[in-house]
């Protein structure tokens, strides 16, 4: 739902598995410390460069060390562990790159269907550009707030597919865009099919397909995204990987009046997580590392970007 960018900083964890709660215990969870770099050369990044002289221009890399937590809890509702509660972030998403904090419930079917259905208060909220086009003075930032609900079915009747939903709305607080055509605030709609199909007992593929409406207050702002996805993933006893590749192309509704072109761009990403949990006497530790680099073109060159991001971290699974 997101784009791969410098606010993923949190998504350490990459493909840790949770431990799973015995018998008697309800609870359980992850704990992550994680140290990285990430650099950038978006126009739209608000880490980036503040002043512009040209819409021709291109920002310098914008390079940020950081070192970040990240957790996620999970309570049964019953001894069978049928119901539950969660907080924290979706495995999933992480595995391949994606950050969502989520508030959640959990059903599983007797037919191997599972419910999930989640509030995420984060995934569209964030810092932008107050007006990413301001040419010549400095650029100030502003908070884009939001909030997104999803629905998500897995692995329906033990067939390997899964559908995934989501409808979310985003507001800037002080947007200072003078063209009414380019205006943000909006609401965004998703739809992601997705299927499991395993090699070996140990690996397997994940293959999805995505589409993403995205509809702003500014028609040369929305747009529709398709995206093609792939995930091969190994797991052993000590060691866990995933390598993922995916490409988007997104298609604006009207003409850009800033460029006079209707925008249109391309988005290659690739990210790989690694896990090793065979840590001599640090029972439930694990060391995790990822990294992942995205690239988007576009018929603007204004939009064009390079993102990239590496992590190692150290995790506790109780």
């Amino acid at each position: 739902m997101k784009n791969f960018k410098i606010c993923v900083i949190a998504s350490i964890v990459a493909i840790t598995t949770s431990a799973n709660a015995s018998d008697d215990s309800r609870l359980s969870g992850e704990i992550s410390i994680n140290t990285g770099y990430a650099t950038s050369n978006s126009n739209l990044n608000p880490n980036g460069d503040k002043v512009l002289g040209s819409l021709n221009d291109r920002v310098s890399h914008t390079n940020n060390y950081f070192a970040a937590p990240l957790g996620s809890v999970q309570y049964a509702l019953d001894r069978n562990h049928i119901h539950r509660v969660y907080l924290g972030t979706s495995r999933d998403d992480l595995a391949v790159g994606t950050l969502a904090f989520e508030l959640g419930y959990k059903y599983d079917f007797s037919n191997g269907t599972q419910l999930d259905v989640a509030y995420l208060p984060t995934i569209a909220s964030g810092e932008v550009w107050a007006d990413p086009y301001l040419i010549g003075d400095e650029r100030t930032t502003t908070d884009i707030d939001g909030n997104a609900y999803r629905l998500k079915l897995s692995n329906i009747m033990n067939t390997g597919a899964s559908v995934d939903m989501a409808y979310a709305t985003s507001k800037i607080d002080n947007e200072q865009i003078a063209e009414n055509a380019l205006l943000r605030d909006g609401e965004t709609f998703y739809l992601k099919g997705q299927y499991l199909s395993m090699l070996d007992p140990r690996s397997g593929l994940v293959t999805t397909f995505s589409h993403t409406d995205h509809n702003a207050d500014g028609k040369a702002a929305s747009y529709n995204q398709y995206k093609a996805e792939m995930t091969y993933f190994l797991h052993s006893a000590a060691h866990s990987f995933a390598l993922t590749g995916s490409y988007a192309n997104r298609d604006f509704d009207a003409e850009n009046p800033l460029f006079g072109k209707t925008r249109s761009d391309d988005m290659f990403r690739i990210f790989l997580a690694y896990e090793y949990k065979d840590i001599p006497g640090w029972d439930n530790w694990s060391i995790t590392s990822f990294a992942g680099s995205t690239l988007t073109t576009s018929n603007i060159d204004f939009y064009e970007s390079h993102d990239f991001l590496m992590s190692l971290g150290l995790n506790y699974t109780f």
